[in-house]
């Protein structure tokens, strides 16, 4: 099985990085979108909320720094989680009929999802240390990993529901919508309004906020909130996939 499932892997990486537009967009997107942004940001000075009922008085341009790495994170892994699907619907069910088991073609396809989310995560954040610099890294990381192993998995379902144009729309606007506006501190209050609550990017968006202003680290619930989102849309995301290759039972 093992063999099987590198294999698999292997042909997955490869298809994905015969894609030229993917490459260019994963790679070359993050540096134009984020760094442009910050840059035209007026460093106006802006109170915010932060977990665990905390304030901090920081600027429009951190802000938008600690943000647009975010927003710039779940469009790119939404998409990759588009292209992956309508791939993983025209080449899997015919692994399966060459001799795979379901589940010796369904891991690959996660993985490689996974392996294109954190390259994305990798490269927004590296982008990101150019203009802006969080307290700190190993959370902002991880709320950023959240955010793309959330959206990969969105993006994933998009392609499987929808075709391969409105899913990208969704995955445009979606992410916007959601860490752009609803979770993004420059608007309102400073802090997420309670219907935001209910969104995808609730969690992974306030451990972000935390990381990249706290002193310390307060957002453990908000954690566990981003981490159940990652899991839950992941879990639903292989049962797609699994329905998609003809059988929900033993594989």
């Amino acid at each position: 099985m093992s063999a099987r499932v590198a294999t698999a892997t292997r042909m997955g990486l490869l298809e994905q990085a015969r894609r030229p537009l993917l490459l260019v967009l994963l790679v070359g997107l993050p540096f134009f979108f984020i760094t442009r942004a910050i840059a035209q940001t007026e460093a106006t000075p802006r109170l915010i909320g932060l977990p665990a009922d905390g304030q901090t008085l920081t600027t429009m341009r951190d802000i938008h720094g600690a943000d647009m790495a975010a927003i710039t994170i779940a469009f790119l892994a939404g998409l990759c989680g588009v292209f992956i699907m309508n791939s993983a619907r025209r080449v899997d069910r015919r692994l399966v009929i060459a001799g795979f088991r379901p589940l010796q073609a369904l891991v690959p396809r996660l993985v490689v999802l996974g392996t294109a989310t954190v390259l994305v995560v990798v490269v927004a954040s590296a982008v990101t240390a150019l203009s802006f610099t969080p307290r700190s890294w190993a959370a902002f990381a991880a709320g950023n990993l959240l955010v793309g192993l959330t959206y990969g998995s969105l993006g994933a379902l998009a392609g499987a529901l929808m075709g391969p144009l409105p899913a990208t729309y969704t995955m445009l606007l979606g992410p916007m919508l959601d860490l752009g506006i609803a979770q993004n501190p420059m608007f309102g209050d400073g802090t997420p309004d309670g219907w935001a609550h209910a969104l995808p990017g609730y969690g992974a968006g306030r451990v972000i906020v935390d990381a990249a202003f706290s002193q310390s680290f307060h957002a453990w619930g908000e954690l566990a909130i981003g981490a159940g989102w990652a899991l839950a849309t992941a879990a639903v995301v292989a049962l797609v996939l699994r329905r998609a290759l003809g059988t929900t039972t033993r594989g």
